[in-house]
């Protein structure tokens, strides 16, 4: 073979290992730099402040949450995980604690402290939308999303659910009507040709109702007044405000209205019925 045709297998042989070498290479990624050694197993308190707002405080009770400040309720679990995402948020610079009035951080406008670590939200960079996060004496540039997550009020973190989960109604009381559990089975007065799925379904129903918003609860007049019993002896009034377009209840041991779907009023509100065929 001629030398200029080896020099051509070994031209083409140093190809083909490059092409090899590049195809087989692992992708240099930039490194990510965590925000928080704390996992959010570990959390036990959160303390948020808003600028013009009240601060809230949450502490976990159990394996529940529970908000404690300025008023002691129960917290929406949902909530309080999205809080807690940014002990998992991920930054790719991390600048010094200087100048911080650049980064409208010098008095942030939003501040989240969970256990001993605070986070500091400030400016938005409008060219990478990203956020100025300061925490342990470094401010990182972190996704928009976890600014977002903050609710604006402690209304945001204030459980959805009408009942909480160690709540078991035994009785419901309406204008004309009346559901109650006797001897361990569930009655409906007026009797109504109904078999006893049908009941405890429409119990369920009440007893899994979740509100899509929470707000402070108002001084209106009652639209109706539903009389609950609860399993431990409580009693508690359930005062019906509105129906449409939403549906929009209170409880008279809690300063908060539940605003419910249009759609739930017409099984909540209605006597149980026989649940129609599925096609």
């Amino acid at each position: 073979m001629k030398r200029w045709s080896w020099l051509n297998l070994a031209l083409i042989v140093a190809v083909s290992a490059l092409a090899l070498f590049a195809y087989y290479k692992p992708v240099k990624t930039e490194a990510e730099l965590k925000l928080s050694a704390i996992k959010a197993a570990d959390a036990n308190v959160i303390k948020v402040e808003i600028a013009g707002n009240p601060p809230f405080a949450l502490a976990r009770s159990g394996a529940d949450w529970k908000l404690i400040t300025p008023l002691p309720t129960r917290a929406d679990g949902v909530q309080v995980q999205r809080l807690l995402e940014i002990l998992d948020a991920t930054a790719k610079d991390r600048f010094p604690a200087a100048g911080l009035a650049r980064y409208d951080l010098n008095e942030p406008p939003v501040k989240v402290t969970i256990n001993q670590q605070s986070f500091g939200f400030g400016a938005i960079n409008q060219m990478s939308r990203e956020q100025y996060v300061l925490t342990q004496d470094g401010i990182y540039p972190v996704s928009l999303r976890y600014g977002t997550l903050v609710p604006k009020s402690f209304y945001g973190v204030v459980s959805r659910q009408l009942f909480a989960a160690d709540e078991a109604p035994v009785a419901f009381r309406f204008a004309d009507f009346a559901v109650e559990q006797r001897d361990g089975k569930w009655q409906l007065t007026p009797p109504a040709d109904l078999g006893a799925d049908d009941v405890t379904r429409w119990v369920d129903q009440w007893r899994l109702a979740s509100a899509m918003g929470v707000l402070p609860a108002s001084n209106r007049k009652p639209l109706a007044v539903i009389k609950v019993k609860l399993k431990n002896g409580a009693d508690i009034a359930l005062n019906v405000l509105q129906r449409e377009p939403q549906l929009i209840v209170t409880r008279s041991d809690q300063p908060f209205e539940y605003q419910l779907t249009a759609d739930a009023a017409k099984y909540l509100l209605a006597p149980p019925a026989v649940e129609p065929a599925k096609k």
